[in-house]
C-alpha cells in the first residue's frame, strides 16, 4: 500500500472517520486544477482530471472514466488502490458504493458511521448525492471540516495568485456592464434575489478578465455575488492592481469573505447558485438550503453561445493555429523521412520532443499565450491511451512507421483551440488506412447533420460510429464538447453526449468533433475539428469546421467512402489551401497543396 494512503488512514483513525472521499476538485468544481489541489493525484498517483478517490482503513478505490483505464492500470499497478471503471457495467457510483460500506457497517455496529471530506474541495452537488444515497441508514454522519489529505501532504504547492488582466474588447465583443444587465433580467424572471458565481470560467467572461490561477486556463481564483443593488467580486490579495474604469461598479472583496457574506444574507432571499460548481461548505453557509436556486446560472449559457465578435475573433485565432499545426505536421514528416533514410546524423525524436516543438510553433503566432491543455502526443501503443499525455517514463520514440496521435491546442487573446491529428510517420498497414477512413467518415458524417430542435444527442452521437460499428468497432469517450472563448477548453453546456434527450445546440455555439478508434498496444486514431453551429434559415442549424489543417491523405482509403464524403473532404481541403497557403513559407505552402489536392 501506498505510504500516503497509510499516512491518510493514520490521520482519519485519529479523527474518528471511516471513510474519507478526495475528489479531484477544487473550491469552484474546476475541471484542470492548481497544484495546490491536485490531493487526488498525491494520495493515488493517477494523474487524471477525473478521479475520485475512496479510502477506509482496509480499503482504497479510484474512478476515472475510460479516458484513463489504460493509463490507471500502470500509475496504479502496486499502490493497493482499485481501479473503479466509471460507467461500467457492475461498477456502482461512488455515492452508491459509500453508501453500500455506511448500511455493511451499521449492520454490525451500534457506533456512528462518519464520511468525511473537505467541504472546500467536495463539489456541494456531490456531497448531496451522497447524503441522499446514505439517507436510508441511520447513524451516517458527515464532516466536511477536515484536509486530512492536507495534513498528508507536507510539501503542498502554495497557492500564489496571478495578475488579473484584461481581455480586450477586439475579442470580448460585449462590455461586462452590458452582460451584468442580462443577468439582473434573468434574475427577475428567474425570481431570484442574489445570484452566487462559483465557476471561474463564469466570473472571467462576465467581467472581461483573465488570470493564470490554473495551468492552461487563463482564469483567477474568484466569488461573484450580484443582488439588484450591488456587484461584488471576491479575489485573493494582489490579484488586481487596480480596478479598470469599466468596472468601477464593481465592489471587490477578500476572496475568502463569500463564506461569511453568504451566511449573513436575509434567510427569506432565493439564492441561484450552481451546485455542480459550489464547494459543499458553501452551501453549508446559506442562511436557508431550501431557498436554493440549484440550476446552471445564465452565465453558463451566455458564455457558451458567442457574440459576433467572439466568433470573428476565435476564427481568426484557429487560421493561426492552423499555420503552426500544418509547419508542426510538415517539420515531422520531414524529420521521419530523415530517418527512414537511416541517417547518422538524425538524432532521436521522442513524443516530449514533438509535443515542446509544436508548442514552440504555437507562441510564434501573435497573440498565443498558453496550450489549452497538456499536449497528447502518442506514438504507437501510446497514441491507444485517450488521454495520454508523455512523461520521462514513457516518453517512446517516434520511429519512421504508423501513426502519431497528436492532440493540442492554444490559448490565444483571440479564442481558444483545440484540434486532433493523427499523423502517419512512416509506412501504414492497410487496417491503419481503413480504420483511419472510418473514423474520418464519422467525422464527416457529424460535420453534415443538420440539426433540428428535435435532434437528440444520441443521434448524433450515433451518426460518428456506424461506420466504425458495421466493422466491429467502437470507442469510449464522447465525440464532442464545448469551447469556451480565451477560457475552459471544454466548456458546458455545449457538447454531445450519448443520452437520449434533445442536444439544446444553439447557433453562436463552438464544439469539438473527434471520433476515434483504438488498438490496445498498437495505435489510435482520432480526428478533431472545431465546428461553429449557424442558423440554416429553417429552423435548423448547420455546422462548419473552424479548424483549418489538412487530413492525413496517406490514410485515406477512397474504395470506403461516398461520392458525397469525397465531395466534403475536397471542399474543407479547398478552404485549408484558401485560408492558410498565403500565410505560409514556400515549402510549406508547397506541401499543403499537394496535401489537400483533391481526392478522385
Amino acid at each position: 500500500m501506498k505510504k500516503e494512503i497509510t499516512e491518510l488512514r493514520r490521520c482519519m483513525h485519529e479523527e474518528g472517520v471511516d471513510v474519507y472521499v478526495v475528489p479531484a476538485s477544487d473550491p469552484h468544481g474546476s475541471e484542470y486544477v492548481n497544484d495546490h489541489y491536485k490531493a487526488s493525484e498525491f494520495l493515488s498517483g493517477l494523474l487524471a482530471e477525473n478521479e475520485t478517490l475512496v479510502v477506509t482503513a482496509d480499503g482504497a478505490w479510484i474512478w476515472t472514466d475510460s479516458r484513463f483505464f489504460l493509463q490507471a492500470d500502470r500509475e496504479l499497478a502496486g499502490s493497493g488502490i482499485e481501479l473503479m471503471k466509471m460507467r461500467e457495467e457492475g461498477v456502482p457510483e461512488v455515492h452508491e458504493f459509500v453508501a453500500g460500506l455506511a448500511e455493511e457497517f451499521r449492520r454490525d455496529h451500534e457506533a456512528d458511521y462518519v464520511v468525511g471530506f473537505d467541504g472546500r474541495t467536495m463539489p456541494a452537488g456531490f456531497e448531496k448525492e451522497l447524503e441522499g444515497a446514505c439517507a436510508g441508514t441511520s447513524g451516517v454522519i458527515f464532516r466536511g471540516d477536515e484536509d486530512l489529505a492536507g495534513r498528508v501532504w507536507t510539501d503542498r504547492p502554495e497557492i500564489k495568485p496571478s495578475r488579473i488582466w484584461e481581455l480586450p474588447m477586439s475579442s470580448a465583443g460585449k462590455t461586462p456592464a452590458a452582460k451584468v444587465a442580462e443577468v439582473r433580467e434573468a434574475m427577475d424572471e428567474r425570481g431570484a434575489d442574489c445570484l452566487v458565481l462559483t465557476d471561474l470560467a463564469e466570473t472571467a467572461w462576465l467581467f472581461n478578465l483573465r488570470g493564470a490561477d490554473i495551468d492552461y486556463t487563463p482564469v483567477f481564483f474568484s466569488y461573484t455575488m450580484i443582488t439588484m443593488d450591488h456587484v461584488r467580486l471576491y479575489i485573493m490579495d494582489g490579484a488586481l492592481d487596480e480596478v479598470p474604469e469599466y468596472l468601477s461598479f464593481l465592489e471587490i472583496r477578500n476572496y475568502d469573505d463569500i463564506y461569511s457574506d453568504l451566511h449573513e444574507l436575509p434567510v427569506d432571499w432565493d439564492i441561484w447558485m450552481d451546485l455542480s460548481s459550489a464547494n459543499a461548505e458553501l452551501y453549508f453557509m446559506l442562511p436557508d438550503r431550501d431557498n436554493v436556486i440549484d440550476e446552471p446560472t445564465p452565465v453558463r449559457l451566455a458564455k457558451t453561445v458567442k457574440n459576433e465578435v467572439e466568433i470573428a475573433s476565435t476564427i481568426n485565432a484557429h487560421i493561426k493555429d492552423g499555420v503552426a499545426v500544418t509547419k508542426f505536421i510538415k517539420w515531422i514528416k520531414d524529420e521521419m523521412a530523415k530517418r527512414s533514410e537511416a541517417s547518422a546524423d538524425a538524432a532521436p525524436l521522442t513524443e516530449i520532443r514533438a509535443a515542446d516543438h509544436l508548442e514552440g510553433l504555437r507562441r510564434e503566432q501573435d497573440g498565443c499565450f498558453d496550450l489549452s491543455f497538456q499536449t497528447i502526443s502518442g506514438y504507437g501503443p501510446n497514441g491507444a491511451i485517450v488521454h495520454y499525455a508523455p512523461s520521462p517514463e514513457t516518453d517512446l520514440e517516434i520511429r519512421p512507421e504508423g501513426f502519431l496521435l497528436v492532440d493540442s491546442g492554444g490559448q490565444y487573446v483571440d479564442g481558444t483551440t483545440d484540434i486532433t491529428r493523427t499523423i502517419a510517420v512512416g509506412p501504414l498497414t492497410q487496417d491503419m488506412i481503413d480504420n483511419y477512413t472510418l473514423v474520418l467518415k464519422g467525422h464527416i458524417a457529424l460535420s453534415r447533420y443538420r440539426v433540428t430542435s428535435e435532434t437528440t444527442h444520441k443521434e448524433l452521437d450515433d451518426c460518428t460510429r456506424i461506420a466504425l460499428r458495421e466493422k466491429g468497432l467502437e470507442f469510449g469517450h464522447g465525440v464532442s464538447h464545448g469551447v469556451g472563448h480565451v477560457l475552459t477548453v471544454h466548456e458546458g453546456p455545449a457538447g454531445i453526449s450519448k443520452k437520449d434527450e434533445p442536444c439544446g445546440l444553439r447557433a453562436g455555439m463552438i464544439v469539438s468533433n473527434e471520433p476515434g478508434v483504438y488498438i490496445a498496444g498498437e495505435y489510435g486514431i482520432r480526428i478533431e475539428n472545431e465546428i461553429l453551429f449557424s442558423d440554416a434559415g429553417d429552423g435548423a442549424l448547420t455546422s462548419e469546421p473552424i479548424t483549418m489543417v489538412p487530413y492525413e491523405r496517406k490514410a485515406i482509403n477512397t474504395a470506403l467512402m461516398t461520392e458525397e464524403e469525397i465531395a466534403w473532404v475536397n471542399d474543407y481541403h479547398a478552404k485549408v489551401r484558401e485560408t492558410i497557403v498565403p500565410l505560409l513559407d514556400d515549402d510549406t505552402a508547397a506541401f499543403v497543396m499537394q496535401e489537400t489536392a483533391p481526392l478522385s
